[in-house]
């Protein structure tokens, strides 16, 4: 791409709650490794204010409160609506537990650059020991987590259960299609949101992630890029949660009544078409 990459402007959005002011600090140093032109939308939807102090960081940073918390999805898209005024054609949508130490972001803009098909794109995300998380996915059917949230109890089918919907068999040099883009570090490039929608707002939080990356599928690619690597502490909340757990439950429900609970063909072919490049 050379010179043509300052000539247009990437946007971040970046939804904390009650995170610690250094968490936050830290991805956004992350993210100001990118040294072009660039917006940092800060979302806070902690009842008190917690990132007044973070403009400091640079000019490029722009601070949101929105106290009654008005969820993950609905912060996001304020920053998009944002983005798009700025003239932005790439937006990262991030959480506020990333990390990392060396530039990703170019590398993900110029490939979408040489990549028109691709609406929707995530690198590999690593836990902060540097072990893989394996967050990119199929789509998902509810057979596939069931096995996933039962699989601790049958550890003789666990990793077959999990090889298959996790994609376990992907290599860290080639690029692949996958299902779910995690919500955690996700590049979109803004024409697929103009066209797909951005993240529905009947998902307060959990599979607001899974459902554009699959409303972005019908018309581009959305893929896993290994070929950079972030670090994510993974907090697995619903699990440690009851009341995270339940909003879990009631996005699960969303999310198959809105796309079919067992018959789902589409599913199905992209799924198979998925899998078909481990082979």
């Amino acid at each position: 791409m050379s010179s043509d990459k300052s000539l247009y402007l990437v946007t971040f959005s970046v939804v904390v709650y009650k995170q610690p002011v250094d968490e936050i600090e830290r991805v956004v140093r992350s993210l100001l490794l990118y040294a072009n032109e660039k917006v940092i939308y800060i979302i806070d939807n902690s009842p008190c204010m917690v990132v007044q102090n973070l403009c400091h960081l640079s000019k490029c940073i722009v601070l949101k409160h929105f106290p009654k918390n008005i969820g993950f999805g609905q912060a996001h898209n304020w920053a998009i609506s944002e983005a798009k005024k700025k003239g932005s054609k790439y937006h990262f949508v991030v959480n506020p537990d990333i990390f990392y130490s060396k530039d990703v972001v170019l590398p993900m803009v110029e490939f979408m650059e040489h990549n028109q098909e691709v609406g929707e794109m995530m690198p590999k995300i690593l836990y902060p020991n540097g072990k893989t998380q394996f967050l990119p996915k199929l789509m998902p059917s509810p057979l596939m987590l069931a096995q996933r949230k039962l699989s601790q109890f049958f550890p003789a089918v666990r990793s077959r259960w999990m090889k298959r919907f996790e994609m376990r068999q992907m290599s860290d040099d080639k690029v692949y299609d996958i299902g779910h883009v995690s919500g955690s570090f996700a590049a979109f490039r803004m024409k697929s949101l103009d066209d797909c929608g951005t993240f529905d707002s009947r998902f307060f939080l959990y599979f607001e992630d899974t459902d554009i990356s699959r409303r972005i599928h019908k018309k581009y690619r959305t893929i896993y890029y290994p070929l950079v690597a972030v670090y994510h502490d993974y907090g697995n909340g619903a699990s440690k949660s009851p009341k995270l757990f339940s909003i879990f439950i009631m996005s699960l429900i969303k999310f198959f009544n809105k796309w079919g609970w067992f018959f789902d063909d589409e599913r199905k072919i992209c799924n198979n078409k998925f899998l078909a490049q481990l082979q």
